[in-house]
Order: structure tokens, then C-alpha cells, then sequence
């Protein structure tokens, strides 16, 4: 007998059906961590019109509890971020507003809108860089002061639209064929954290909210993922088989932690940041035009790709030899969301005494490089073992932008959507398991994941003259300095990391109060990935929190969140960093947050 019709249910990320019947047996934690308020019905008068309107209001106090890392301090590339905020500091003072209207007719057609506002208080328009000569006279952001795209997303107040799309379904014959056109999301395999994502057959599939991510660790990438404007449909083609079609017709890049900002790790990235210096020629009146001028690239604008033909198909199969398993077969064409940061124009000083010929900025420049034509072809496998949901990908891409060394000199823009960085031909995996546990003398309940991440690099296709890794030419001896390794950061040929989480629960602690204390710990357990922000040895992050949900209706976290990873040091400032979080290790904080829905 077929399957009945489905309904389309707006939302902001697909996930798989097996997915949300391993997520039921949870179903209680789930409700605490969303803090369990109902939609906002307005009543329409008829039966087939519903009206829901949400408003979820977010206030997070958040203060700096680690000590200033006066090696990181010290360094030219990354300075301005640790020196934003000093030890005790309210590093967010922050209130958010997110209003969702959902408007559904016959419980399949009908439309969904949804925007963000914020602002906070603990940024100024200022940021910060090492008081001390010479680094108190090379801030990446000329005169301290941030650019608007900084002060727009970290002090506001600002806002922005995120869900606009429209949904409906026909039937085609016996086949029931489902539709959205607009703004929204979609994700196709089984990742689950971060870290899995950046090597799933869901990647760049949706651009990431990386400022989130790194303020909020351990938090599902689903609740990542931005939307963008697009075509998308499935059809239930037999009671086992669905087939799934994606079409964009926008690109935008993930939205990163600004440089000089408290989580931005480097200061001369991303969108924000008006150059890259190290240092400034002495004002020497023998250097004529040349005295006081910077030393390093000032940043041009991003070369990013076209903005629409990015496509994808998945099929979905429940056989019965997977006794209410399903296995999936992917193929994408798309564009990346990260960047290669490469230098694209260099204007060399005349030679100076003991220095040589540098770099001026005022005629060398650097970019956000971000390529296309990345085919990915994956498949996946999913199962509910007992109370626990397990599953597995594997996915194979070619000409994948891969790890490029950071200013690499590549003259001249590429064509739209090509970069003069490396790419290459890359295997990624994961294995994964979601469930819960029943009673226990210490808790009344408890959910937890776990997530295992693989890659391999195939080969390098091209550009492997900037390719960041052990054995190419950045990583190279030369004159007297030794050739770097895996902890200078340099890729290796193939990489493991790992996410963990676990949420245990207390019900009735208090009358009406219900209390959890999720746990979350990421990090690289061997090599160092080829792609960007693949993932490092060493390198990771990891949350303790408490949380209170007072009568399923109002949320209080309060959250320690803090960075682990590898860097060399000459005794006074980094000289490498495994993994440019690396840069975050001293910036421990504490948070507490307030939600709830009306």
C-alpha cells in the first residue's frame, strides 16, 4: 500500500525521516532544548487556513574569564583579537529577535517568512590592537575604527531577512511531488556537528554562520545553515524510493568571525578587515616616498562565483533488507562557501639595508578566493540499532579548493568562479550515532551523540605550487630554515577528528523546572585536513553548560566555552599555529543566555 500523502512542512533544514524516529526516543530532551513554547495560532475562521507566528527573544550576557596569551598578544596576524577584551570583560551584551510566520492551506500549500534582528551592546565601534610599539601602529582596520560590515553583524542594531519561500505538492499520477521556491535551506546526508558537515555530502550545500558556531560549540549544524534563494522538490516515487532535486539561484559565502573581533582568529580576515600589515617602514627622511609606509597587502574584494547554477540530485532508498534502514546516493555541482586567501598583487620596496625588498601595502593586495565546478558524488547508509540511530558517508570530490598557503602570491584575479590556489581531487567519511538513555541513578535521562570524521587527499590537480602541505613548496626547507610539518600547520595526506556530546537530564528539580547539563567536546585525533577548516590534530573546542527550562516555556543557559590547540613560539610571539583556532586558546568565557517563544 502506498505511503499516505505527505505534508510540506516549512522548515529551515531537511533531515531524513529515520533521523527524526531516532531523535523521538528522545523526544523530552529535544523538547528542553528548544524550550518547549508553542507557535502562536491565529485563528483564521477556516479549518483549511492556518496561521502560526513565532517571535523567540534572546537576551546573552557573556564575560572573558582566561587570561591574555601574551605569545598571541604579541603577534602581528593575530593580536587584535585577544587584546579586544581583557580578562573579566563583558564580552557580549547581546539581545536577539527572531520572528517566524508560517501560513499553510490544506496542510500542503502555503508560504513561510522569517528575519533576525540583534544587538550588542558590548561592542563599540572601535576594536583594539597591542598598545605596544610596534604592533599599536599596524591595526588591520585603519585607525581601529571596524568597518561597517563589522560593526553591522557584531554592535548593530541591525536585522536581516532569512526564510521567504513558498512550498506547495501535486500529484503525478501515483507519485507525489512536493516544491519550494525562495529563501530556505536544504541538507542532504547524515552529518550532525560541524565538524562532520565539513566533510559530508551536505557540504557548502547551505552557507554556515561560523560566528555562531564558534560562540556556540557543539551546537547541531543544522542551526547553522543559512538560506539562500532556490528551487527545490522531491518525489515519493514508490513506497521505498524518493528521489530529491536541488537548484540555486544565489551564492553567498559562510558567514565568518570578523577579524579583530573576540572570536575572530586572524585579524587580517574576512569580510571585515581593511588590510593585512606587519609592520611599518621607520620614518626615516632617507627613505624618501617610502618612509612610515605599511608593510604587508591591503584586502580587495572577494572573487566569488556566479550567483545561481549550483545544482544537486539524492536519491533515497528504504529496502527491506535494511530492515527500516535507508541508504542514499548523492550528486552535486557547486560553488564553495570558504575561501583561499591569496595575494594577487605585490609591489616590492627597493632593497633595504638587512631587510631586503617587502611588500608595501598601499600597492600589494590580497582576496577572498572563492571557486566553482566542484562535482561531488557520495553515498550514505542509515539504521536504527535498538534505541540508537547510527549512520555512515562516504563521498568523493573533484576539483575541491584545497588548503592554499595563506598570502600564497598568485598575480592577478581569477576568471569568476576559478582560482589560481590548489585544487584537488579529495575522499571524505563519516560514521555517526545519535540515541538516549533511560533512567539511571544519576539522571532521569540522557541523550548523546557521537561523530566520527575521515578525509583523504587523491591528489593535487592544480596549483600545487601553493599547496599547504607536507611536502609542496610552502612547507619546503628553505636556506637555513627547516622544512614544516604537520604542527607548522601543513596538510597531511589524510585526517581524523571527532564530536562528542552528551545532555543529561533531571526532571522536576523544581516545581515547573526542568534541568540539563549538555557537554560537548570536538577535536582532530590525527593529521591535518587538505580542505579549509577541515580540521587540525589537536585542534578543537569544547562547552560545559548547566540549563534551566522553567515551564516549558523559558530557556536559561549558562555556558563555559573555551579552545584547544597546538602553536610554536620564539618566546616572545607565535611563529606557527596547527589550525588557525589555534589563535583562540586563550579566549575562555562564560555565558549566560535567556529564551523563550511567543
Amino acid at each position: 500500500m502506498r505511503h499516505p500523502r505527505p505534508c510540506v512542512v516549512p522548515s529551515r533544514a531537511g533531515t531524513s525521516p529515520l533521523r527524526i524516529t531516532a531523535v523521538a526516543t528522545a523526544a523530552l530532551a529535544a523538547l528542553l532544548a528548544t524550550g518547549g513554547a508553542q507557535a502562536f495560532e491565529i485563528d483564521t475562521g477556516n479549518p483549511d487556513i492556518a496561521i502560526r507566528w513565532d517571535n523567540t527573544v534572546r537576551a546573552n550576557l557573556a564575560a572573558r574569564v582566561e587570561n591574555r596569551d601574551d605569545k598571541i598578544g604579541n603577534t602581528p596576524a593575530a593580536d587584535e583579537g585577544t587584546w579586544l577584551f581583557d580578562q573579566g570583560d563583558m564580552v557580549a551584551k547581546r539581545l536577539d529577535l527572531l520572528s517566524e510566520l508560517d501560513v499553510i492551506y490544506k496542510k500542503r500549500y502555503g508560504a513561510r517568512i522569517s528575519g533576525a534582528g540583534w544587538f550588542d551592546a558590548a561592542y563599540g565601534s572601535n576594536g583594539r590592537s597591542n598598545p605596544n610599539p610596534p604592533l599599536s601602529q599596524i591595526p588591520s582596520y585603519i585607525n581601529n575604527v571596524f568597518s561597517s560590515t563589522t560593526k553591522r553583524l557584531y554592535r548593530g542594531a541591525s536585522g536581516e531577512l532569512l526564510d521567504a519561500f513558498v512550498f506547495g505538492g501535486v500529484d503525478l499520477g501515483d507519485v507525489p511531488v512536493n516544491a519550494k521556491a525562495g529563501r530556505h535551506t536544504i541538507y542532504w546526508g547524515e552529518s550532525v556537528y560541524l565538524g562532520g558537515h565539513l566533510h559530508s555530502v551536505s557540504y557548502a550545500q547551505s552557507p554556515l554562520d561560523l560566528q555562531k558556531g564558534f560562540a556556540t560549540p557543539g551546537t547541531e549544524v543544522k542551526e547553522l545553515f543559512r538560506p539562500l534563494n532556490q528551487l527545490s522538490a522531491q518525489a515519493q516515487i514508490t513506497d521505498t524510493l524518493s528521489l530529491a532535486g536541488q537548484y540555486l539561484l544565489e551564492w553567498e559565502p559562510a558567514r565568518f568571525p570578523e577579524g579583530g573581533t573576540y572570536l575572530g582568529p586572524v585579524d587580517f580576515a574576512f569580510n571585515g578587515p581593511d588590510r593585512f600589515l606587519v609592520a611599518n617602514l621607520p620614518n626615516n627622511p632617507a627613505l624618501g616616498p617610502l618612509a612610515g609606509q605599511g608593510v604587508g597587502f591591503t584586502r580587495g574584494n572577494a572573487a566569488e562565483p556566479k550567483q545561481r547554477g549550483e545544482w544537486g540530485l539524492a536519491a533515497r532508498w528504504t529496502p527491506e533488507l535494511l530492515d527500516g534502514g535507508t541508504a542514499g546516493l548523492y550528486y552535486r555541482d557547486f560553488a564553495d562557501k570558504l575561501p583561499q586567501a591569496l595575494a594577487t598583487k605585490v609591489t616590492l620596496s627597493p632593497a633595504l639595508p638587512g631587510v631586503g625588498r617587502v611588500p608595501l601595502a598601499s600597492g600589494s593586495e590580497y582576496n577572498m578566493i572563492y571557486a566553482d565546478r566542484i562535482q561531488l558524488l557520495g553515498a550514505s547508509i542509515a539504521k536504527n540499532i535498538g534505541s540508537v540511530s547510527a549512520s555512515a558517508e562516504i563521498s568523493y570530490r573533484k576539483n575541491m579548493p584545497l588548503n592554499s598557503q595563506i598570502l600564497g602570491v598568485a598575480p592577478g584575479l581569477p576568471e569568476q568562479g576559478e582560482t589560481k590556489g590548489p585544487r584537488g581531487n579529495t575522499w571524505h567519511g563519516l560514521v555517526n550515532m545519535l540515541g538516549a538513555i533511560a533512567k539511571t541513578p544519576l539522571f532521569d535521562a540522557a541523550t548523546f551523540g557521537a561523530e566520527l570524521q575521515w578525509m583523504h587527499l587523491d591528489k593535487v590537480t592544480s596549483g600545487e605550487t601553493l599547496f599547504n602541505g607536507v611536502g609542496y613548496a610552502p612547507c619546503a626547507a628553505v636556506g637555513t630554515a627547516p622544512a614544516k610539518g604537520k604542527w607548522d600547520g601543513c596538510a597531511t595526506s589524510s585526517y581524523v577528528g571527532t564530536s562528542l556530546a552528551f545532555t543529561p537530564t533531571w526532571f522536576q528539580v523544581l516545581p515547573g523546572v526542568d534541568l540539563s547539563a549538555p557537554m560537548s567536546y570536538a577535536v582532530g585525533l590525527k593529521g591535518n585536513a587538505a580542505v579549509t577548516f577541515g580540521g587540525n590534530q589537536g585542534l578543537g573546542n569544547y562547552t560545559l553548560g548547566l540549563s534551566a527550562d522553567v515551564q516549558q516555556k523559558y530557556r536559561f543557559d549558562l555556558k563555559y566555552v573555551d579552545f584547544v590547540g597546538h602553536y610554536k613560539d620564539n618566546g616572545t610571539s607565535v611563529t606557527a599555529v596547527n589550525g588557525f583556532t589555534t589563535y583562540l586558546v586563550d579566549r575562555g568565557f562564560v555565558s549566560l543566555t535567556f529564551k523563550t517563544t511567543f
